[in-house]
């Protein structure tokens, strides 16, 4: 065991490159409008820009985690961070879309050897009693990270092109590096096994095509049939190899798997605000990028004070009523989002925010503190890489779900095909905007349940014991 300095140093940086990682699947939402003038594109094809990294995190994820157990999870770390440093470079450096998309993949990749064992860091560094502590500060970084992009973002473009909301990743990036190399421990030897290179594949194939049926392509259906035949080769190659990506056994452990299915239907969700909020406030409200900027910080500095609090809570209280009362307050909050009418701004659009702060602490803190303890320690390698995985597709699929609901939802108001939001009149935004969170509340509500009925059903068993 590391000692307590160290433990925390540790913490600190790993939480810091993760709030990198995490920001750069949401910084692009509020510079949409401006690559998409400075590209010549529509404003739906700049969410490739989001979706393309996330998918290509998504794809690799199992497969960094595995790498991570056999060949030293500091080590794998350390290079995921070069590499996503060399991505941001690229990224920032495209005069095209095509280049752009080449830096994000670029990214992905180095985003995904950190995130992947990242969980697995924490988790072995601190003792059962600070996991609560450790995790909840580690949420503060991932909170903003998730939250602050746009707002981040909109800071920048005040004063600066688009390009550099990529390169201010190499500075920090280059921080972090050093304290890697300095800090981290050494890594084991080299483990005997083999990497699952055939199950790694599968799924990245069954995982970009999920993605690809999502894109309104005119055989969408295609790509449907072939996610199902790379799940079903993916199930029998895991299902046989000694050392599987993904052991299937760890979904047996019932609290894993419940606490895992509604994380992924609130990432799903997560991302719907992180793509209509930037438009609203700038095509809606009409505000600057800067005043658009600092609005979309407000949830970020919340979470400062919220997640350590939710992290002190999750330590020493009912973790399971911590978590069911975050994701009540989030169901408020897409309630009071889908109803929005564009009056009592900004303090409306303020509401929401801290609202979502609040029930995100505390729902994701406890949460992460459940999946990882709710599985043997030699399983929490692959808890925190399963975690990371359903978090990054819940990403995915909301940013994915949100611009189709969003664009279709305009095309059917409008009564005429429509792919960007540049020129909507203020109603049609409005009631496109209002379709979309509801579809959001609803997933939701559907978490908002299972986690009621469970712990109904807890209650009651442990009343007749």
């Amino acid at each position: 065991m590391q000692s307590a300095v160290k433990r925390w140093t540790m913490l600190a940086v790993i939480g810091l490159f993760f709030f990198m990682v995490i920001v750069d699947g949401s910084i692009v939402a509020i510079a949409i409008p401006d690559i998409a003038r400075d590209l010549a594109i529509t404003t739906g094809a700049t969410t490739l820009i989001i979706s393309s990294y996330l998918i290509t995190i998504c794809a690799s994820l199992l497969l960094f985690g595995q790498i991570g157990d056999q060949f030293g999870r500091s080590r794998v770390f350390k290079w995921g961070t070069l590499i996503f440093l060399v991505g941001s470079f690229l990224a920032g450096s495209g005069g095209s879309l095509s280049i752009v998309l080449l830096g994000r993949f670029v990214q992905g990749i180095g985003a995904s050897m950190t995130m992947a064992n990242s969980y697995a860091l924490v988790t072995d560094i601190f003792p059962p009693e600070q996991l609560g502590r450790a995790f909840g500060i580690e949420g503060i970084f991932i909170s903003l990270g998730a939250l602050a992009g746009p707002g981040l973002g909109g800071l920048i473009l005040v004063q600066l092109p688009w390009n550099y909301i990529f390169w201010i990743n190499l500075p920090l990036g280059l921080l972090c590096l050093i304290a890697e190399v300095t800090v981290f421990p050494k890594s084991q030897q080299r483990s005997s096994s083999k990497i699952d290179w055939l199950g790694a594949a599968s799924l990245a194939l069954a995982t970009s095509a999920l993605y690809l049926a999502t894109m309104q392509l005119r055989y969408w259906w295609v790509m449907i049939l072939l996610m199902v035949i790379f799940s079903y080769i993916f199930w029998r190659v895991e299902s046989k190899i000694a050392v599987p990506l993904l052991d299937f056994k760890i979904f047996r452990y019932q609290l894993f798997s419940q606490s895992l299915l509604v994380a992924f239907l609130s990432f799903i969700v997560a991302y719907f605000f992180t793509i209509l909020a930037p438009l609203y406030l700038q095509l809606v409200l009409q505000y600057s990028p800067g005043v658009t900027g600092l609005l979309l910080m407000v949830t970020p500095i919340v979470s400062l004070v919220a997640s350590p609090l939710a992290g002190y809570i999750s330590d020493r209280y009912d973790q399971r009523l911590e978590m069911t009362i975050g994701m009540a307050i989030l169901v408020v909050a897409q309630l009071s989002l889908a109803f929005a009418t564009a009056r009592f701004e900004p303090t409306y659009f303020i509401f929401n925010s801290v609202l979502i702060a609040v029930g995100t602490a505390l729902f994701g803190t406890p949460n992460n503190v459940i999946v990882m303890q709710a599985v043997p320690n030699k399983m929490r390698g692959l808890a925190g890489a399963t975690n990371s995985l359903v978090r990054e597709f819940g990403l995915v699929l909301g940013t994915t779900l949100s611009t189709l609901i969003f664009y279709r939802l305009l095309s059917l108001f409008s009564q005429r095909q429509v792919d960007t939001a540049l020129g909507m009149a203020r109603p049609i935004l409005l009631k496109a905007q209002r379709g979309t969170y509801l579809v959001a509340l609803l997933l939701l509500s559907v978490a908002l349940f299972i986690l009621i009925w469970h712990r109904k059903k807890e209650l009651t068993s442990d009343g007749n014991r």
